[in-house]
């Protein structure tokens, strides 16, 4: 979704973030190996260069999931990398951990259907300095970590000049980017009302909580489910829906497109 949506769905209603893989911490010294650099793993870096660098290979977002902590916001979304049969070989977990000006990210990369590789993207303290932490960790045919290593730089543009050192194992679970991408767990898409702004109409779905994720989609057509929903709305809060969406981008923004909504008995 987009840059003016997302202050949109903060104001319609107040979501909740799940921890991340990492987040911005003081250094653990256990975790790493001094003076180790690790070693270069040829054909498992040529894996991840071909999914990264393809530009072939099709791609598809999730919904956008936001909320508001404290007037701060944050938000998470997935992009994920698609083989010709629609499998997935790569997912990027983005988000904004609330207070943070820095985006984190999870990338995993998947070979065969079992994930293969993982990459986290986080911003570390350490006294008064804080700089950018690139994790790799590779993994074998039972998703079990096979090593892992760090490298660090005080911006995350400048991550790949540095070299990688040894680090303690450390996995990164892919079961938050499977559930925003699937709209399961707190990522469900429950009816939580409609919004007009901007002479659009949106439809706000989400957990059906208090604190829940959120996510907006501008609605198309009236359908006669919308105008049930909309006839309704104090009585269907929190009744289950399907939606099937895309994602636009136009001019530096982007927009989530209603294309159906179905209800989930």
């Amino acid at each position: 979704m987009i840059r003016s949506i997302k202050s949109l769905v903060v104001i319609a209603i107040a979501i909740f973030m799940a921890a991340s893989c990492a987040t911005e911490t003081e250094v653990s010294e256990t975790e790493i190996v001094p003076n180790e650099v690790a070693k270069a793993n040829v054909e498992g870096e040529a894996y991840l260069n071909f999914l990264d660098l393809n530009d072939s290979l099709a791609t598809a977002n999730s919904l956008y999931y936001s909320r508001e902590v404290n007037g701060e916001q944050e938000w998470i979304e997935v992009i994920m990398t698609l083989d010709d049969s629609s499998r997935i070989l790569k997912m990027v977990e983005q988000y904004l951990p609330a207070g943070s000006d820095a985006v984190y990210s999870n990338h995993f990369y998947f070979k065969d259907g079992v994930k293969y590789a993982t990459k986290e993207f986080f911003l570390e303290s350490k006294e008064d300095s804080s700089y950018f932490v690139e994790l790799l960790s590779y993994y074998d045919n039972d998703e079990k970590v096979t090593a892992t290593k760090r490298r660090t730089a005080e911006y995350e543009d400048l991550l790949d000049q540095e070299q990688y050192m040894v680090a303690a194992k450390q996995d990164c679970s892919s079961d938050r980017a499977f559930a925003v991408v699937n709209q399961t767990g707190k990522f469900a898409t429950t009816f939580q009302g409609f919004v007009e702004f901007g002479g659009f109409r949106y439809l706000i779905v989400g957990e059906d909580a208090k604190d829940g994720y959120s996510s907006a989609l501008v609605v198309q057509r009236t359908t006669p489910l919308i105008m049930e929903l909309r006839d309704n709305e104090s009585n269907l809060l929190g009744a289950k829906l399907r939606v099937n969406f895309q994602t636009v981008n136009d001019d530096g923004s982007s927009q989530q497109i209603l294309w159906g909504v179905a209800r989930e008995i």
